[in-house]
């Protein structure tokens, strides 16, 4: 309870973050890395301990994703777990996948390299890490001429979320490239 009230009370990061660092060291839970996670780069001391947390295959998923998710919101200050994030691409659980992908653009341009990395889980079956690895590559300002053509059958994926993604991202790769024309439809009487 207390964790969670740290920063709805605007406790200073200074004094929060350290508290919570050390609650985490001794009780991993959901509460304690969002509480991390609302301080943002302020809260860049625990990386270490997230990245240990998301590394754990013996810690339930929630809690790996929830780690994921905070590494991201760490923005520049999470650089040094862009290693870690891009093994976990490939994770067995989905929910662990979609959070990597989505930390690696919010840590932002500092995970540009990892372009190869997110264009390789473009065609994961589960919907939400094919969204958050497309966002991500405009996010990190991916080059264009490397991701574009991966993420243009993604234009015409199945899912909505998806397609909303690949069109945001192909506009902050490349906003003077006009997104392709969708092929006509066969014509049925032909």
């Amino acid at each position: 309870v207390a964790a969670t009230a740290l920063p709805q009370v605007n406790a200073s990061a200074d004094r929060a973050v350290p508290a919570l660092q050390e609650l985490l060291k001794r009780d991993v839970s959901e509460n304690v890395l969002r509480a991390l996670s609302a301080y943002g780069p302020d809260a860049g001391i625990a990386l270490d301990d997230l990245v240990r947390i998301l590394a754990d295959q013996t810690i339930e998923t929630e809690l790996r994703w929830n780690a994921a998710r905070t590494l991201g919101k760490l923005r520049e200050a999470g650089a040094e777990a862009i290693p870690t994030l891009v093994k976990h691409l490939d994770d067995s659980e989905p929910t662990v996948r979609e959070h990597c992908a989505e930390a690696l653009g919010d840590i932002g341009p500092l995970a540009v390299e990892t372009a190869p990395d997110l264009v390789a889980v473009l065609d994961d079956p589960a919907v939400r890490v094919r969204r958050d690895a497309v966002r991500s590559l405009g996010q990190i300002g991916a080059p264009a001429d490397k991701v574009l053509p991966a993420i243009t059958p993604l234009l015409s994926d199945p899912e909505e979320i998806v397609r909303d993604a690949a069109r945001t991202a192909w506009k902050a790769i490349a906003p003077d490239v006009p997104l392709p024309k969708k092929p006509a439809a066969e014509d049925p009487t032909n």
